[in-house]
């Protein structure tokens, strides 16, 4: 059976099944289609807005304040190598249902003199950042004109200096974050009768913590490297000089297929895989220097 779509100059359209009917049929120019969408879908924001502000442009809708009473959106956050927030996406939650409303991606340059550091190290020149928004069935509108973009140039040292402390703060939180379950999962530390081994693993990572702290807020405030140093030479800590093997080193030391599988499902779920085939000192350090994931 074939489709026929007929489409008006005031974007209403008519369907008509099996025969093709001309061109000037209604007045309308009709095309063959196998499959038909709604040419003026709605974006889910504007089914959650307040109806005060429900006639805006969709660009020109704030996602935070304007909607209405009781809804929250929550936001799923993924970010560089470097600690840069380079995608963000959010939800509005209907019952079990996470349906997707606004995305965020931000696209940054570095300077050109700062080419040379390791990238946790480099300042910033500029950041645009773009707002894309989806319709009811979850696809993303992509049409320029529903597109909101802006740009910003860090002009000065005050500006550079904040965006770097706060992407390398994100870089020790996913490094804590990481390593703490790496050291659960390789069994470094175990349950007992006092304490889980959750807790023993985030106990280590703060005693590493509070040795270094010093170096740790120059690194996070000045991007200064003496704390790959301290990491490196660092002795009292021998968790640091733990390898975390591939799926195939794990079957070469003796470990059955099935035990190395589950293994590696853990690493993939918790996007552990920068950590294998090294020692996590090792991938502490290429961390903090904004090398891995």
């Amino acid at each position: 059976m074939s489709i026929w779509i007929g489409k008006g100059t005031d974007n209403k359209v008519r369907a008509q099944l099996d025969f093709q009917p001309q061109e000037s049929h209604l007045g309308l120019t009709w095309e063959e289609v196998t499959e038909y969408k709604n040419p003026d879908p709605k974006h889910l924001l504007k089914t959650l807005v307040v109806p005060s502000q429900s006639e805006k442009e969709i660009t020109a809708i704030n996602y935070v304040t304007e909607l209405k009473s009781g809804i929250r959106l929550t936001e799923d956050v993924t970010l560089t190598n470097d600690g840069l927030v380079q995608e963000t996406i959010y939800y509005y939650k209907q019952n079990e249902e996470k349906r997707p409303v606004v995305m965020v991606s931000e696209v940054y340059e570095y300077r050109t003199s700062d080419l040379e550091f390791y990238p946790a190290e480099r300042g910033m020149y500029s950041r645009e950042k773009k707002w894309q928004y989806y319709f009811e069935d979850g696809t993303l509108d992509t049409d320029e004109k529903n597109t909101k973009i802006r740009h910003k140039v860090y002009e000065t040292n005050r500006q550079i200096l904040d965006v770097g402390l706060k992407r390398r703060t994100n870089i020790t939180r996913v490094l804590s974050e990481k390593i703490g379950a790496i050291l659960v999962i390789l069994g470094v530390f175990v349950d007992d009768e006092d304490t889980t081994a959750k807790k023993k693993a985030y106990d280590a990572l703060r005693k590493l913590s509070r040795e270094f702290s010093t170096d740790f807020t120059e690194y996070k405030s000045y991007a200064t490297t003496d704390l790959y140093t301290a990491i490196e030479t660092e002795t009292a800590l021998p968790w640091l000089s733990t390898f975390v093997p591939t799926q195939e080193q794990l079957v070469a030391s003796g470990k059955t297929q099935e035990e190395a599988t589950m293994f590696q499902s853990y690493i993939n779920a918790l996007e552990l895989n920068d950590m294998q085939g090294k020692t996590i000192r090792h991938y502490f350090v290429e961390k903090l220097k904004g090398n891995v994931s």
